[in-house]
Parts: structure tokens; sequence; C-alpha cells
């Protein structure tokens, strides 16, 4: 096993998918969708994947909410201190 294997795993791929979601939602339509952004993916996680999603712990759910806060933190940064 190299280490991409070890590194490159499903937990990752939903981390980065969730971060870059969020990242292009705040990028895209602006600073004002920050809050709208966090509480729409906590809603998301722990009340509607808690609820219709398969095998979700609650662990699971807060990567993938960390995810979505994570891209919204690189969001700011890129709009407020990248121009």
């Amino acid at each position: 096993m190299n280490i991409l294997e070890k590194i490159v795993t499903p937990s990752f791929v939903a981390f980065q998918a969730h971060c870059w979601f969020a990242y292009a939602i705040v990028v895209t339509f602006g600073l004002n969708t920050l809050p709208w952004v966090v509480g729409a993916a906590a809603v998301k996680e722990f009340y509607v994947d808690k609820h219709f999603e398969a095998n979700q712990s609650f662990s699971d759910n807060l990567q993938d909410w960390t995810g979505y806060v994570a891209g919204a933190l690189l969001a700011v940064c890129a709009l407020r201190y990248l121009k």
C-alpha cells in the first residue's frame, strides 16, 4: 500500500466534496450567504441525513458539516484577503 492509498480514503473524498461545494456557493454568491450556507449545512447533516440516510452516525455527520464550514472559511479568505 502506498502513501496515497492511506491518505485518499472515502472519508477524505467526502470531506473534500463538502468543502469545495460550500466554497463554490460562497464565492459565487458572496459573503452574505455565509450564515445561510453554514445553517443549511447543519440542518442537512444533523436532521435530514440523520433521519433519511442509511448508516449515518453523529461523527459522520459532524465530519461532513465540518467540511462545509471549512469550505465556507476558505471562501471568506479568498474573497477578503486574495483580492
